[in-house]
């Protein structure tokens, strides 16, 4: 059996009042990277100790207390991205791009001149939005599978600690199981040597193609306040309070199609769909300090505090299936059959719920960070006109283990569930190491940049074998002059990962999964204005 799986198991036993989060949600909403301006960008987001650009505020804002003027700047962007599957020895490709802002913000320097005499030279402030993650995918596979069904799950969810009562698997599983028995997919054998429910889907005679189509949107955006301090010239510090909030939209299709060529075993089809939007608003602080023991060394340092957020998901499902010759009951046929076959039947989860979705709230902790980072400035002369550049690098470590749920508004035996999920996703995550490094050569009013990061694999040896490793490859060039600075960069990202259709705690066979390359690109534009 596969490793994720066997961890996955653990956690199948959320109640019917408790949408379903997984350790899955919990990596989306903690694997952040440093987004930011096209300049930090270019660098592989090494913002921990170079200063002087806004996204300093939410990797060190220590590094705003370099600004000793004012500047507003916007940074717009494109993304593509390139996925490959491979599912049960079939390829499948998934392509998704469009427009995103990656940042907005303003700073402002205030230096101290009233007092000349001060060793703080100058504060800033700044107003910042920053995209942390994006959501934006696609996810598509397709295979023949001659050993389980997507249907399964539903009908251990109902046999579970005993078969539910028939009259509570009407409206138990609304966005799954619940869909599946009305709709005649699942039904239940009375013979006293079974009493359990059961799918009229059979894999083992010839098999059932299934597809699987995810399109998911959104993203992870930071509000902050920051500021920062410049003592002395050597000494700076700086503070932000900031407000992330999460909006994720994910539509799912998952299909199955009888493969046996046998027009008369109650099954021809059927196609689920699945639609999950998640709302979130949260809040953190992040605290840092830069030291130059000479003009062309800083050393810097931060900490980022957890995360605490308020979520809010809302679900819906639909479910049509074709039963062939099974008896027509209700729901309606669609359309109506004419021979008494090929009959379809559809329901979707506002029958089961007053024709509200299915909504639940609860608490979100993600983990801590902690960073450290070097800059080398190369020509500190005054004269713009010679030759300048830098080398700066920063590593981060954070425990992707530490996300943890709380179910605080729910039923009083939900709040036991999230611990076990909480169990689970301490296992299967671990604590990885964040590298970043990049540098700038600039030439009078122009630069060339270049970067490379490297976000070390969450996953425990024990919960998964793939290096889920993320990288990225950047470069870009900028242009300063006047008051005016603008900046190009292209960002390149690889990762493998694999992907679990679904997963079935009483199977005797393994549950197939997808292999995935997954890449993309970013193009980001920043352009601004100092006063």
């Amino acid at each position: 059996m596969n490793k994720r799986i066997a961890f996955l198991l653990i956690a199948t036993g959320i109640s019917a009042s408790v949408a379903a989060q997984d350790e899955g949600d919990a990596l989306r909403y903690s694997r952040l990277t440093t987004g930011g301006t096209a300049r930090t960008q270019a660098i592989g987001g090494a913002a921990g100790s170079l200063g002087g650009d806004i996204t300093a505020t939410h990797v060190n804002p220590a590094g705003l207390g370099f600004f000793k003027t004012s500047e507003v700047n916007v940074s717009p962007g494109f993304y593509f991205r390139s996925n490959s599957y491979n599912y049960i020895g079939t390829a499948t490709d998934a392509d998704k791009s469009g427009a995103m802002l990656n940042n907005v913000g303003i700073v402002f320097g205030i230096p101290t001149r009233r007092n000349p005499n001060s060793p703080w030279k100058n504060f800033a402030f700044s107003l910042d939005y920053n995209r942390l993650a994006s959501f934006n995918n696609r996810t598509s596979i397709a295979g023949l599978n001659e050993t389980t069904s997507y249907s399964d799950k539903w009908v251990e969810s109902l046999n579970a600690g005993g078969p539910v009562p028939s009259g509570d698997a009407s409206a138990q599983f609304p966005l799954g199981a619940s869909l599946g028995y009305n709709t005649y997919l699942l039904n239940f054998d009375n013979d006293p040597a079974a009493n359990k429910y059961y799918t009229v889907v059979n894999p083992t005679t010839g098999g059932v193609y299934q597809q699987d189509l995810v399109k998911e949107k959104g993203g992870l955006d930071e509000f902050s306040l920051g500021f920062g301090g410049n003592y002395n010239e050597q000494l700076y510090i700086g503070v932000s309070v900031n407000f992330p909030t999460i909006h994720y939209e994910r539509n799912r299709t998952f299909a199955e199609d009888d493969n046996s060529g046998d027009a008369d075993n109650d099954f021809s089809f059927f196609e689920h769909t699945e639609n999950l939007t998640t709302d979130a608003v949260g809040f953190n602080s992040k605290l840092g300090i830069i030291y130059a023991p000479m003009p062309s060394l800083r050393l810097g340092i931060a900490y980022h505090t957890p995360t605490w957020y308020n979520m809010r998901d809302a679900s819906t499902a639909y479910l049509a299936v074709n039963t062939e010759n099974l008896p027509i009951g209700n729901p309606p046929v669609v359309p109506p059959a004419t021979d008494g076959s090929d009959i379809q039947r559809y329901q979707n989860t506002e029958e089961l719920t007053d024709g509200f979705p299915v909504e639940y709230e609860y608490s979100l902790r993600t983990p801590s960070r902690a960073l450290a980072s070097v800059s080398y400035i190369f020509g500190t002369n005054a004269d713009v006109k010679q030759q300048h550049g830098f080398v700066t690098a920063d590593v981060e470590y954070v425990n992707y283990g530490g996300t943890q749920f709380k179910y605080n508004k729910g039923a009083a035996e939900d709040q036991a569930i999230a611990n076990q999920l909480n169990n689970v996703i301490e296992n299967a995550y671990k604590g990885a190491v964040n590298m970043r490094l990049g540098g700038e050569l600039k030439f009078n009013v122009f630069a060339v940049r270049a970067g490379f990061a490297y976000y070390g694999n969450p996953y425990n040896s024990d919960y998964s074998d793939v290096d889920a490793s993320m990288k990225k490859i950047s470069g870009g060039v900028g242009y300063r002059n006047r008051g005016f600075f603008a900046d190009l960069t292209y960002v390149h990202t690889l990762q493998k990962d694999l992907y679990t259709p679904y997963t079935l705690a009483d199977s005797p066979v393994p549950v197939h999964t997808a292999s995935a390359d997954l890449s993309g690109g970013n193009v980001v534009l920043t352009v601004g204005l100092k006063f």
